[in-house]
């Protein structure tokens, strides 16, 4: 890690002061009194510089992976997904709204129904197999610091087979997650639930193209929430 500990950098108009916990290839991530925040390089005072790439970690990357893995791999980087129609988007717009207001009220009970109402909708729109939400909860933290934000399961017992979790309160606060947050970490894990199955991926990737087909998704149900 770098001599740094100490940072600077502007947070909603305002200057925040954290210490430095981790350098990560793209972000550096700031520990503050009350948040955790991954900052960009060039936005942190005094500057600093990405660690360089370790030996070690490429020679993983270079795992010898099977035919299969490699076939998921450049399916999932290359397939685009159908935009919704305006009509499909009419009464998903209704329940993101509805969602939305959830949150802010900290709601769970809504919350949870109407996740489960929105992910339905998709599901049937794009004619996939049920996929059960559970919500609630707040994020559990990673050891670089950061927060996982929800999880998609295909295996252990029949009722949470093919099912994701979506947390809706941060870590430390335990306050409600920003509705626009939420809306995209549900349609990201339901992401990974249209690769198993619409594309048929035993493997599911964190892709170019992955990420192109959740904001392809997320792009249009955020609109409401504007």
């Amino acid at each position: 890690m770098s001599d740094i500990k100490k940072v600077r950098f502007q947070y909603k108009g305002k200057e925040v002061v954290g210490t430095v916990k981790r350098l990560n290839r793209k972000t550096v991530t700031v520990e503050t009194k009350t948040h955790i925040f991954r900052v960009p390089y060039p936005l942190v005072t005094p500057k600093m510089k990405p660690p360089s790439p370790s030996k070690q970690k490429s020679s993983t990357n270079k795992r010898n992976w099977t035919t299969s893995q490699k076939k998921d791999y450049q399916k999932s980087l290359v397939t685009n997904i159908v935009s919704l129609t305006r009509e499909k988007l009419r009464s998903l717009h209704v329940a993101i709204r509805l969602l939305g207001e959830a949150l802010k009220e900290g709601n769970e009970e809504a919350i949870n129904e109407i996740s489960n109402e929105a992910i339905a909708e998709l599901n049937l729109i794009y004619n996939l197999p049920p996929l059960k939400v559970y919500t609630g909860g707040k994020r559990r933290m990673t050891r670089s610091g950061g927060q996982y934000y929800g999880e998609y399961r295909t295996n252990g017992k029949k009722e949470k087979k093919y099912s994701t979790s979506v947390y809706s309160r941060t870590a430390k606060n335990q306050k409600y997650v920003a509705p626009k947050t939420f809306l995209r970490t549900l349609i990201h894990e339901w992401g990974h639930h249209y690769d198993k199955h619409k594309l048929g991926l035993s493997n599911t990737y964190h892709t170019k193209g992955f990420y192109e087909r959740v904001k392809t998704i997320y792009d249009q149900l955020k609109e409401t929430l504007e």
